[in-house]
């Protein structure tokens, strides 16, 4: 505490310390204050001397270094990142090997800035919510024309789905950068694939304007090793049709309860389509029709197979097929997109009962069932546990079952397709009470 100053007695006098209430250890603590800002004052005026300093002392360091590298050549630069630069000058801010599972993109949603990289999160993001948006339903608005995402059809489907993704390389130009985005998918037997495709972004626009598919690992490894002597299967017949000139084969793996690598002989046309898988119980064996492909009579008839790739309580995954008579598959809208895309659904528990409202094509209905009916219910009801094909006179339609609790179905999407002449679109969507 420094010594008593005389004018203290004075400003004790005066207001608001008349009558001396100013204590000692009030006057302790002015004092301490007082010393405080003295101590932060040199400090401030250190940090303004240093500031001043700073920059002329890396001017001087930076120009040493670069009269260092004019004289001794550096042979072993590093780059900052997997991009190669061709005249551009962007940027990545991913590095070779990023990427992961949907916890790690949604990480990155908000941690990359750099605005081509954005559309390759949200590109990586609605690949692994399957939301391309392919045959309807949420798409991200990163597209140069709607074109673009066709190549991503393989990947807007419910089985295999996309699990994980990673860049492995960028390289980019004065117009565009590519991203070599490697692929992990996953089926419900399962069976693991790997696929690379390239993405192309404008650097102007940042919108995706190409998509290729580079490679592709159709045949898939199994997450766990077979049995020895069991690697390499045996040959089944799934379906024989003497009157269409018709029959299917496939490879059994026993261990696995599987059938893979399905081959079709149509006509005089064979060809092994690698990637197919069926279970390996005889009565979920595949079913056959040939569907008509337009009144015109211009359009050859398609020919369908149904593959059924897993079943249990409650559910039914099946792969709809459809070749040409030289056996080029045509696509089909996926039901269960297209059913979500228009089936709106509404829940309400109140009096010890549960109310599904569900609405499509402008018509609603309603269907109540007590609290116990269940041991538990969904909050909203679900599309794709179940999913159904059959082929009535020609014409190929979808039964996609709604479920609000694990054995409760109260009703159906039912869908009638058509050939547009290169696909086979929703036409008609219909509720349907199970």
């Amino acid at each position: 505490m420094n010594d008593w100053r005389p004018d203290w007695s004075r400003r004790l006098a005066d207001p608001p310390f008349r009558n001396q209430r100013f204590r000692t250890d009030m006057m302790e603590a002015v004092e301490e204050r007082l010393q405080a800002v003295e101590k932060k004052r040199a400090r401030r005026e250190w940090n303004r001397a240093v500031s001043a300093i700073a920059p002329v002392l890396l001017l001087l360091f930076g120009v040493g270094i670069w009269f260092g590298y004019q004289a001794v050549p550096n042979a072993n630069l590093v780059s900052p990142g997997p991009v190669v630069p061709k005249g551009g000058t962007f940027q990545s801010g991913f590095v070779s090997g990023s990427g992961g599972d949907f916890d790690w993109w949604n990480l990155a949603d908000r941690e990359i800035s750099q605005e081509s990289d954005r559309t390759i999160v949200t590109l990586a993001t609605a690949l692994l919510k399957r939301e391309i948006g392919i045959w309807g339903g949420p798409t991200p608005d990163i597209w140069e024309h709607p074109e673009v995402k066709w190549p991503l059809e393989r990947y807007d489907v419910s089985s295999p789905w996309v699990y994980e993704i990673y860049v492995n390389e960028i390289t980019t130009d004065t117009e565009q950068t590519v991203y070599k985005l490697r692929l992990l998918l996953r089926d419900s037997i399962p069976m693991v694939y790997e696929e690379t495709i390239d993405v192309t972004i404008r650097n102007d626009s940042h919108r995706i304007s190409q998509i290729q598919l580079i490679s592709t690992d159709e045949t898939g490894t199994p997450p766990d090793d077979f049995e020895a002597g069991d690697d390499r299967g045996t040959t089944v017949t799934l379906k024989e049709d003497a009157a269409l000139d018709l029959k299917i084969t496939g490879t059994l793996f026993k261990e696995a309860g599987t059938i893979r690598s399905v081959n079709v002989q149509y006509g005089d046309t064979e060809r092994t389509f690698a990637d197919w898988s069926s279970v390996s119980n005889e009565s979920y064996y595949p079913e056959t029709a040939i569907l008509s492909a337009g009144s015109s009579g211009k359009e050859k008839d398609i020919l369908a197979i149904v593959l059924t790739t897993g079943y249990g309580t409650g559910m039914r995954e099946s792969a709809l097929k459809l070749l040409t008579d030289d056996l080029i598959e045509v696509k089909a809208a996926d039901p269960v997109l297209a059913s979500q895309s228009r089936l709106s659904c509404h829940m309400t528990a109140e009096d010890g009962k549960r109310i599904f409202q569900l609405t499509l094509s402008g018509v609603t209905r309603s269907f109540e069932y007590k609290e116990e009916d269940a041991g538990f219910w969904l909050d909203q009801p679900a599309l794709g546990s179940i999913v159904r094909y059959s082929m009535e006179e020609n014409t190929l339609y979808a039964s996609v079952p709604i479920q609000v609790s694990p054995g409760n179905f109260p009703a159906e999407v039912r869908l009638r397709y058509e050939y547009d002449g290169t696909a086979f679109l929703v036409a008609e969507a219909t509720l349907e009470e199970m």
